[in-house]
Parts: C-alpha cells; sequence; structure tokens
C-alpha cells in the first residue's frame, strides 16, 4: 500500500478489497493471512493451481468483478516477486465469462421523477453531474475555486489532480443547475466542497450512491440487473444520460467535456467562450424543467428562424448586384467556351 500510495484513491481502495479478498481466501483453506510467501518457492503449477482455487471460491460474484480483483491480485503477485505473463494467464485460468446486459437509458420522466423525490442537496449535486458529464468521482471533489460564475453558465475547472486520466479540462453546468446551485455557493469559501462530504473521495462517492438508492427504491425505480443485481439506476447513468444527449449533436464535443479519448482531440484547441458558445447551442437537450424546456425550445427555434432570415436577406442583397450578375454571366460564357471546345 506504501508502494502505490501516489495512485488516486479510489484506486487504492480497489487494491485493498482485492487483497483481502485473497487474504480471506488464504485463511480459510491455508490457515494462514500470507500464503504468498510459500508460492514463492513453490512451482508455476502451483502458483496457478492457487489461482484457480481462488477464482473459483468467488464463484458467487459477479464474473466482472472477479476478473477487477484478479487484475489487483496479479500486480500485487509481481511486487511479491512472482511474474505472471499475459499468454501462459489465458491457457491455464478459466474465467467465467462476463455477461454483457444491455445497459438501461435513463429518461427524461425518470430523472423527473427522481428530482421530484430528492432533496435539494442530492438533487443539485445529480443535476450538476448530469450536465457537466463528470463523473461522481469528480464531482464529489470540486471546490468553490474550480468554478468560474461571472456568466450565466457556470464554467467548471476540473483540475488534472481529480480526474480519472489525470488530464484537466473545462466543462459547463447547464443555466438550469447553475441557477440550482448558486444559493449554496454564497456561503462557501474558495476551497470548500462543493457536493463532496468528505475528503474522503470513496466516502463521498457512497454517499450520493445510497441516497440515490433510497430515493429508487422509494419511488419504484430500483430496478435491478438479472445478473449482477446491481441497480439499473446509479450514478453514471446521469452521466451517460448528458453524454448521450450531446453526442447526437456532435461526439468529439461530449468526449471533450467529459474527459474521455477521442479521435485527435489533442488538435482541437478551443477557447472557453468558443466551448461555452457549442454548449449553449446543445444545453436544451439538458433541460430537466419542462417549462424551462419549452422556453429554451421556443428561444432556440426563433434564433433559427432570424438566421434563415438574415440568410435569405444576405442572399437576396447577392442575386441584386449588378457586379455579381456580370460575373455569373462571364463564368456562363467561359464554360460554354470549353464545353465547345471539349467537344471538338
Amino acid at each position: 500500500m506504501e508502494k502505490i500510495a501516489s495512485k488516486d484513491p479510489s484506486t487504492q481502495a480497489n487494491y485493498k478489497i482485492s487483497l483481502d479478498n485473497l487474504e480471506n481466501f488464504c485463511m480459510q483453506k491455508y490457515g494462514m493471512v500470507d500464503f504468498i510467501s510459500e508460492l514463492q518457492t513453490g512451482t508455476e503449477d502451483e502458483v496457478f493451481d492457487f489461482l484457480q482455487s481462488w477464482i473459483n471460491s468467488n464463484s458467487k460474484l459477479s464474473a466482472r468483478t472477479v476478473k477487477g480483483y484478479f487484475s489487483g491480485v496479479k500486480k500485487y503477485l509481481h511486487y511479491r516477486g512472482i511474474k505472471l505473463h499475459d499468454e501462459d494467464i489465458k491457457a491455464e485460468l478459466d474465467f467465467r465469462r462476463v455477461i454483457e446486459e444491455e445497459l438501461y437509458p435513463l429518461s427524461l420522466e425518470d430523472i423527473q421523477a427522481i428530482f421530484n423525490a430528492i432533496h435539494y442537496k442530492a438533487k443539485v449535486t445529480l443535476m450538476c453531474q448530469m450536465s457537466a458529464l463528470m463523473r461522481v468521482g469528480e464531482t464529489v471533489q470540486l471546490r468553490k475555486k474550480h468554478l468560474i460564475l461571472n456568466k450565466e453558465n457556470i464554467i467548471v475547472k476540473l483540475p488534472a489532480s481529480i480526474t480519472k486520466f489525470k488530464k484537466g479540462r473545462t466543462t459547463f453546468f447547464s443555466k438550469e443547475a447553475s441557477r440550482l446551485l448558486r444559493p449554496k455557493l454564497r456561503d462557501m469559501k474558495d476551497n470548500d466542497l462543493v457536493f463532496g462530504t468528505s475528503p474522503n473521495v470513496i466516502m463521498s462517492e457512497m454517499n450520493v450512491e445510497q441516497t440515490l438508492r433510497r430515493i429508487l427504491t422509494k419511488i419504484g425505480l430500483d430496478m435491478r440487473y438479472e445478473s449482477t443485481g446491481r441497480f439499473m439506476i446509479n450514478t453514471h447513468s446521469f452521466r451517460a444520460y448528458g453524454i448521450t444527449k450531446i453526442s447526437r449533436h456532435d461526439p468529439n464535443f461530449a468526449k471533450k467535456l467529459a474527459g474521455q479519448k477521442g479521435y485527435l482531440l489533442q488538435y482541437d484547441r478551443m477557447t472557453d467562450e468558443e466551448k461555452l458558445e457549442v454548449f449553449e447551442s446543445l444545453e436544451v437537450d439538458l433541460i430537466i424543467d419542462n417549462t424551462l424546456k419549452q422556453k429554451a425550445e421556443i428561444k432556440k427555434l426563433t434564433l433559427d428562424q432570424d438566421r434563415i432570415k438574415a440568410l435569405e436577406v444576405e442572399l437576396a442583397t447577392i442575386r441584386n448586384n449588378p457586379d455579381i450578375q456580370q460575373t455569373v454571366r462571364a463564368l456562363k460564357k467561359k464554360m460554354k467556351a470549353l464545353e465547345a471546345m471539349i467537344e471538338d
């Protein structure tokens, strides 16, 4: 744990869970916590037999969870001097196949039902996470100093230290989310956590998730996947909803806001003003309140009509310009002459 102390807190927690699971297995089967010391002097076949036995002992866990645990255990074994090659792992170890169930698509009606039943603090957390396309771990680590408040849309400057891939990025809260959040920010100091309940990231994430689960159970939206028993709606569903809505218009821009890897994103450099302009043109799909959504759609339709009228005026001006008409006639003559030359 000292060696991985510089890694993300959630990564450290996942390692600890994996190794706790392994040590429990060692105690139950061999009567000792550290059976790895025995394997260090054993044969490769004995190592693989041990691992297969451990994998089989976790049959009640989902296949994806076991594979996740194995990733941590494999690195721990390497640290202890037992190095396993990928080809040998594939040949020697049998894992249950991961069942890929179709993920539940969160709907606007679902979100409205949740927001009608949930308290203000949880509502503003989920709405801001959704509109900014953030991971819950990023959301609970945001501090007031990371927000720029001088525009109608709050600008979010995610520092590299709290993002999954350690790469800073800029995203935005929708106007609806920004209005909901501003009262909460009034009495906060710059270094205060905006959404997190504790400096402990794992605990803060769990608090948000547990609050959501209680509401889902209360309103009858606590559906679970058959293969894993996990809730179909979770905090990630809100991020996925935002990504889906923006991706329908601009997939690359959605990846940029969400901090996902995209095609040549490092060359697509936009100013905050340019990003905000694009975001504002798309945020109507992120609005949850029906009245606000209708107003935004009417406003967008009016702007589109104004643009069409402006283009029509510009086109009429071009058509009526004598100089342009003369140029067009000259080009037509040249085209006829070229056609005649081609025929000859």
